[in-house]
């Protein structure tokens, strides 16, 4: 039987609310019109408005402190493709389920990796600083043919990049939880390789979750395995770093150059770097606002799959992506 809340308080807590809360008008018109679906909005946790504590359903980004008050909560869609950060929180009572779509920042985050590259490169930067300053000035760049990118984990992010990068004709190499095919990587190798990958590689990127295997992978001594020609790029999670390792290699010359669009601090932003910090300084470094994933696609794409699963709660139906781990489907 279908579960029965009338109304069905539904919490959306995300910088673009509205639009989750517009596709939800557009699946289910009658049911928002007559108040059976009462959506609740907020820009971040710390505005969460008046009921939000009878929320039965939650789609967001960041975490919510206030989720183990929440004594009608059914399930919480997190609007991201890991789920690191709620594993770490622990505050989803037991038996709530949490959704996410993995994969479902592949794409933009595969594009945004691509155009770092591409910056690093062709010295993109460079060349905008001199156009503020009307310098006609020549710089010679590289070229991504032919080149060596390593992609230290081959998950949905890491496959996406090899993709892209293949249309570049680069040679491709990563790592793996196990040796198998993968399409347009040219060799895997096993995690535990890690460095075979960096040594060989003229790009090195980060695309794997945080996990106590994972956390500062890349510390002094792999910084110092990269070639000196080689470059640096994270989009995963700014704990994978040693910051003051990445620092020292940019400003010693160990490696070209980097591009981080991840940082330790989690407040106010789910990642954020202070105005103040010392990486601000460091040599031949891209520094980018955590929005490798951010496009005008992010909220119809992560909110097909929170729109699919209210119409699956109403009708008892199982809910879709249920990261495993975090409560049970929803027998019908």
């Amino acid at each position: 039987m279908a579960p029965f809340f009338d109304p069905l308080n539904v919490l959306i807590v995300q910088e673009k609310a509205e639009e989750y809360a517009d596709l939800i008008r557009e699946r289910f018109p009658e049911q928002v019109k007559s108040g059976k679906i009462r959506i609740m909005l907020a820009r971040d946790e710390k505005s969460l408005p008046e009921g939000a504590l009878d929320s039965h359903i939650i789609g967001t980004w960041p975490l919510i402190k206030e989720v183990p008050q929440m004594k009608h909560l059914q399930w919480v869609m997190t609007f991201s493709s890991g789920v690191d950060h709620w594993e770490k929180s622990r505050l989803l009572p037991a038996g709530v389920p949490l959704i996410h779509l993995p994969g479902g920042s592949a794409i933009p985050v595969s594009e945004f990796v691509l155009g770092l590259m591409l910056s690093l490169t062709k010295k993109y930067n460079q060349m905008w600083d001199n156009q503020k300053e009307a310098r006609y000035i020549r710089i010679e760049g590289e070229e991504l043919y032919g080149k060596t990118l390593g992609i230290i984990g081959l998950g949905g992010i890491g496959r996406a990049v090899a993709r892209r990068a293949k249309g570049f004709d680069m040679h491709i190499i990563g790592t793996d939880v196990r040796i198998t095919d993968v399409p347009f990587v040219d060799e895997v190798f096993l995690n535990e390789k890690v460095d075979d990958v960096i040594r060989q590689s003229d790009f090195v990127l980060l695309s794997v979750p945080e996990t106590r295997e994972t956390l500062g992978i890349m510390n002094e001594s792999r910084f110092k395995l990269m070639k000196p020609t080689a470059y640096f790029i994270n989009c995963a999670r700014g704990s994978l770093v040693i910051k003051e390792a990445l620092i020292k290699a940019l400003d010693e010359g160990w490696i070209a150059g980097a591009a981080m669009d991840t940082f330790w601090i989690k407040n106010p932003l789910p990642s954020y770097l202070p105005p103040d910090d010392e990486l601000w300084q460091a040599k031949n470094l891209i520094i980018t606002p955590h929005i490798s994933s951010w496009t005008n696609m992010y909220a119809k794409r992560f909110g097909a799959i929170f729109v699919e699963n209210i119409g699956r709660f109403m009708r008892g139906e199982p809910l879709l992506n249920i990261a495993p781990g975090f409560g049970v489907p929803m027998a019908s």
